[in-house]
């Protein structure tokens, strides 16, 4: 299983993140909706497991992760590329083995800068997050430096904490719209 190094950093302005990030010569891809399923798998131990089927424009991926905290690697994961988002989707509803299963959507404008991948995703209800994702604490570290955030509290908060966060119990929407 791959270690995911990634942080979530709240209360931010958005639109000066993204200026900044242009300002230092970020590569930026135009905002995109995301439309994801998420099935809750039974707790193992101290961790949380889902799956997540996510369609991003054209591309479908399967996501299995493991967490076992909230530290910046505390996040395991799988992932790989499917061709059928609908179909798969059906496929895991009609497998009905799940704790709880959400669709859910959210917009991402990523911004890619020295191997560092940071996006603003937005989603319903709550303010705009930025997310910091590095192929090592060393390189995730240099992304909170470039935008001056090192004093921010720093983990893989994980959405339903930040809903809980702003008061709001994410699993009782089984669908979050815009």
């Amino acid at each position: 299983m791959e270690q995911e190094f990634e942080t979530q950093i709240l209360d931010i302005d958005a639109k000066k993140i993204a200026q900044k990030l242009r300002n230092l010569g970020a590569i930026e891809t135009p905002e995109v909706l995301q439309k994801r399923w998420v099935f809750d798998l039974p707790k193992k131990g101290n961790t949380g497991r889902w799956i997540r089927i996510r369609q991003v424009g054209d591309k479908t991926t399967i996501t299995y992760k493991n967490k076992s905290g909230t530290g910046i690697s505390d996040t395991q994961e799988l992932e790989t590329e499917v061709d059928d988002y609908e179909k798969v989707v059906k496929i895991f509803q009609a497998m009905g083995v799940w704790i709880g299963s959400y669709y859910q959507e959210n917009r991402r404008h990523k911004f890619d800068l020295d191997e560092i991948e940071f996006t603003l995703d937005t989603w319903p209800k709550i303010p705009t997050i930025l997310e910091i994702e590095a192929k090592d604490e060393e390189k995730l570290y240099k992304g909170l430096r470039m935008l001056n955030l090192e004093d921010k509290d720093v983990g893989h908060i994980g959405t339903v904490n930040i809903y809980k966060k702003y008061g709001i119990d994410l699993h009782s929407y089984k669908e979050l719209k815009f």
